[in-house]
């Protein structure tokens, strides 16, 4: 398959922003209670996946009627419902990947989902998580993204520290530089263009713009 897939995720229901913004989607994949988010916004499951401890009897039976694919999973088990997600939407083959449903929970919880975002099984695809107003990119060797002039951007080194990181486009620039992940070095840069170049010649990126979603839509 080529084209996007989806993961809905069970923290908090997407908001209308993130729900305009995503793109046309191939294919859906729930993480457990992310399926009763997936239904909230009506957006269509095509795969529930997980120990489904915390969907909704309703939200189960209505797939179960639509004959939605479940892959059930014990409760005791080593990956989070989202990893499993993940290697689900990943066995498409998408050229892109985004997770909604992240964020809104537990603290160790989106920690944890940042770095799955960054796990190694997604460095083929283009990887981005949409939370609240914010629009998270995972960022591996070089990429482009896309801003508003002025716009808040961090990047975030996650897996470790990031070594020879350049950026065009931005108003704080590096050429060939780390950023160490003990450092907040590279919080709150700014668009200068409407695209900016980010590199990195080892290790891996977060580029988060915290009012991205926000900022495009009333722009």
């Amino acid at each position: 398959m080529s084209g996007t897939a989806l993961i809905v995720a069970g923290g908090a229901r997407p908001d209308p922003l993130v729900v305009n913004a995503l793109p046309r989607v191939d294919f859906c994949v729930a993480a457990d209670s992310g399926a009763d988010n997936a239904l909230a916004v009506g957006l269509a499951v095509d795969a529930v996946v997980g120990d489904m401890d915390s969907i909704s009897a309703d939200t189960l039976n209505t797939l179960r009627l639509r004959d939605v694919e479940m892959e059930e999973h014990p409760t005791r088990k080593d990956s989070t419902d989202l990893e499993l997600a993940m290697v689900r939407a990943l066995a498409e083959k998408p050229e892109r990947l985004m997770v909604i449903g992240i964020g809104g929970g537990r603290l160790d919880h989106e920690l944890a989902n940042m770095a799955v975002l960054a796990s190694e099984e997604t460095g083929t695809v283009r990887v981005e998580g949409l939370v609240g107003s914010a629009r998270v990119t995972v960022i591996r060797g070089s990429m482009a993204i896309t801003g508003v002039l002025g716009e808040t951007v961090s990047l975030l080194p996650v897996l470790g520290d990031a070594e020879g990181v350049t950026t065009e486009g931005l108003e704080y620039e590096l050429t060939d530089e780390p950023l160490l992940a003990t450092t907040a070095r590279g919080v709150s840069n700014r668009f200068v263009a409407r695209e900016a170049k980010v590199s990195v010649r080892r290790g891996v990126l977060l580029a988060i713009q915290p009012h991205g979603l926000k900022v495009r839509s009333t722009g």
